[in-house]
């Protein structure tokens, strides 16, 4: 069986469908995969850890305000149906698998030309572009959120019905339910104080290390601060002992400080909060402003499953407030706790696992 994935750009659509690509192979030892991701984003390197080929297209992402990038988007595009073109014309999957990303938008096209069938994956609250574009030819489609699934339909109702989405919440690695093993880290931690996580993606985000890095004085007495500033993004000349800056966590010490730490400052992508809700983290969110990621932080506010603070919250003063309070209030801590661990099911993985299959 070849099956198809999808996805990249950065590391939020990736992770999903790596974890549920280690439960096709549970069940389907022979099934034989192939990658496709853009050349430019964090994927290559995660995918290739799984030992999965890798192959990249042109990625056309057309942005929802004026900007002269928009004029080469069409060329983009067609460039990208043509690499999908070679490369699916050669592997002939029977089935294919996405949770977004711009990039999937031409592999899924070409790929139901040659008879694959789709199944795509929905992670944000408010469905994207790009699996907006993918529905009409899926044969299924997934959600994170239940409020999603009730608005989103595969199929484009021409030959056939419209077909719901499916509830499953979304799909994490299966390390992250391992015990933690002994894990080689660049830096040493010690038990005198707990780990404060600073999380920004592969990628980084300039809001929250700007933030971070104004507070660290004051943070460094309270907490041990791994901070992950992304690639090329770690500006600071902050020093402590107790101040770890990262430009980016392989997935094996990522999981093992996620395991360990108390809190956590992070962006609202579904990734991340998926892991979170797997965990049990506590956490600080700080979407990035005007985007997807404020109607998933607003039903993180809603079931009250992590602290958000908006684009006109997110203050240094106020980040640091709301990070000592809750480092001295351990009701709350166990409040969010509780609340983000019901947040979504958590054997997502292995229940898309069969989806895929079944088409």
């Amino acid at each position: 069986m070849k099956i198809l994935l999808a996805g990249g750009g950065s590391g939020g659509p990736v992770s999903p469908v790596l974890a549920v690509a280690q439960q096709i192979r549970k069940l389907k030892p022979r099934a034989e995969f192939l990658f496709v991701g853009t050349r430019q984003g964090p994927e290559r390197a995660m995918v290739e850890a799984e030992q999965i080929r890798f192959v990249t297209v042109p990625a056309a992402r057309l942005r929802r305000f004026f900007t002269l990038k928009n004029l080469a988007a069409p060329v983009v595009f067609v460039a990208g149906l043509l690499a999908a073109w070679r490369i699916i014309s050669q592997f002939r999957p029977e089935l294919m698998f996405s949770a977004g990303g711009f990039v999937a938008v031409p592999v899924a096209w070409i790929a139901r030309m040659f008879g694959a069938k789709i199944v795509i994956h929905q992670q944000d609250a408010k469905v994207g572009l790009a699996n907006r574009l993918i529905s009409p030819i899926a044969s299924q489609i997934t959600t994170a959120f239940e409020a999603t699934s009730q608005q989103f339909y595969s199929g484009s109702g021409l030959i056939g019905k419209l077909k719901a989405a499916v509830w499953v919440g979304n799909p994490v690695r299966e390390e992250l339910f391992v015990p933690p093993g002994a894990v080689q880290l660049p830096f040493k931690l010690h038990a005198d104080l707990p780990i404060l996580l600073v999380l920004t993606g592969a990628t980084g985000a300039a809001q929250i290390n700007f933030l971070v890095s104004q507070i660290l004085p004051a943070l460094v007495k309270n907490f041990q601060i791994v901070h992950q500033t992304g690639r090329g993004k770690n500006e600071t000349k902050f020093e402590d002992v107790n101040y770890h800056p990262v430009e980016f966590l392989p997935f094996d010490q990522y999981v093992y400080l996620l395991k360990k730490c108390q809190l956590v400052v992070c962006r609202a992508g579904l990734s991340t909060i998926a892991e979170l809700s797997a965990l049990g983290k506590v956490a600080v969110v700080i979407p990035m402003p005007f985007t997807h990621q404020d109607n998933n932080a607003a039903i993180l506010k809603s079931t009250r499953s992590a602290i958000v603070l908006g684009h006109d919250q997110a203050k240094p003063a106020i980040l640091l407030k709301v990070i000592t309070a809750l480092n001295f209030d351990p009701q709350a801590l166990n409040e969010l706790s509780v609340n983000i661990s019901k947040l979504m099911p958590h054997d997502s993985a292995a229940v898309l696992a069969h989806i895929v299959l079944n088409q």
